[in-house]
């Protein structure tokens, strides 16, 4: 081979390597444009499977104090027109959706100079006891029912310039709720109502706190009036209470009789009321009830089951009542000896 055809075939060989070189480099950038569409995918995917999700509702249930901190008070808030409103953002309270409505200047209604306005609104069906605060000012306890959505407050609540923090420019504004009671009208002609968890705890709490009682009083109001309303064999019964470590006790006023109507079996017993106690199974106890001044027992007595202990025939109900009284007071006296505990001999009231 001449050196003249040697060369050319080095030319050739370097213009071939040349163009592969340039392939090699254009499939890279292909390849790694591929790789970096397929990570960006990978951490799409990725982020579905393990990324952050929509935070879920926050149990309302026992939240019972909400706090409004208003920022920035001498633009957002004093620069506001008599009547303007702030508006809170919505909250939840046992699962009922609120809304505080906050007057820095106040209302037509609003009469004290310097004075702010707050509300609390609530949708139809809530029943509350509440206070409302502004600062460190707070109200006196207001117990209202909405029977629509609407607003309950004060229209001359505090001084407002007294309540700002002046070191943040800012106030505090919240509502303690202090009881609520939610109904809700099924269309059925069924409501339902929720007292939420405090009413539970309130019957624990008085299970301890009563329990070294040993005798409560129920006063039925306008007894005759009542009497008339009630057909013969069926009972007046008390609200429920604790006495002497017994939890969920009744007491229940037959006042024409047990007999059911048409029994007439024994008509010397008519005019007579019937008078029981009511308690959880499993507790042995002595019990001497009460209806005005008759007296029966001391009687001991197993309630072994759900079913109430008493009299059918107990007195003459009108015998009872001293002229001119309309209330009559019943009771019952109790004995525990299961109690390890020396019992009082507090009374408790009740009043229905």
């Amino acid at each position: 081979m001449s050196l003249e055809e040697l060369g050319f075939k080095v030319d050739q060989l370097s213009y071939t390597l040349d163009e592969r070189k340039a392939l090699h480099v254009e499939t890279m950038k292909e390849m790694r444009a591929e790789i970096t569409a397929l990570r960006g995918k990978m951490r799409e995917h990725l982020l579905r499977l393990t990324g952050p999700r929509e935070r879920p509702p926050a149990d309302s249930t026992f939240v019972r104090r909400v706090e409004w901190r208003i920022s920035d008070v001498a633009k957002s808030a004093k620069t506001k027109l008599k009547n303007e409103a702030m508006w809170s953002d919505h909250f939840t309270v046992m699962g009922v959706k609120m809304q505080l409505e906050f007057f820095p200047n106040g209302r037509d209604s609003t009469w004290l100079e310097g004075f702010c306005a707050l509300f609390l609104w609530c949708p139809a069906g809530v029943q509350l006891t509440y206070q409302l605060r502004v600062g460190n000012h707070t109200s006196a306890p207001d117990s209202d029912e909405f029977a629509s959505r609407m607003g309950h407050g004060h229209s001359n609540f505090c001084y407002l310039d007294a309540q700002v923090d002046q070191s943040f420019d800012s106030v505090l504004v919240g509502v303690d709720i202090l009881d609520i009671a939610v109904s809700e009208e099924t269309g059925d002609g069924v409501r339902l109502v929720n007292r939420g968890p405090e009413s539970l705890v309130r019957r624990k709490v008085a299970l301890l706190t009563h329990r070294d009682l040993n005798c409560v009083e129920w006063r039925i109001r306008d007894i005759l009036k009542r009497a008339r309303e009630v057909p013969r064999g069926s009972a007046i019964c008390s609200p429920p209470f604790a006495l002497a470590g017994v939890p969920e006790m009744f007491l229940e006023l037959y006042p024409n009789g047990v007999q059911a109507v048409g029994d007439d079996t024994d008509k010397e017993k008519q005019g007579y009321c019937g008078f029981y106690l009511r308690c959880p199974s499993g507790y042995s106890l002595t019990v001497t009830l009460f209806v005005g001044a008759a007296k029966k027992g001391p009687i001991k007595t197993d309630f072994g089951s759900d079913a109430a202990k008493g009299l059918p025939a107990f007195c003459k109900l009108e015998d009872q009542l001293k002229d001119g009284e309309e209330d009559l007071i019943v009771g019952v006296t109790v004995d525990n000896p299961s109690l390890k505990t020396d019992l009082k001999t507090d009374d408790l009231i009740l009043v229905s």
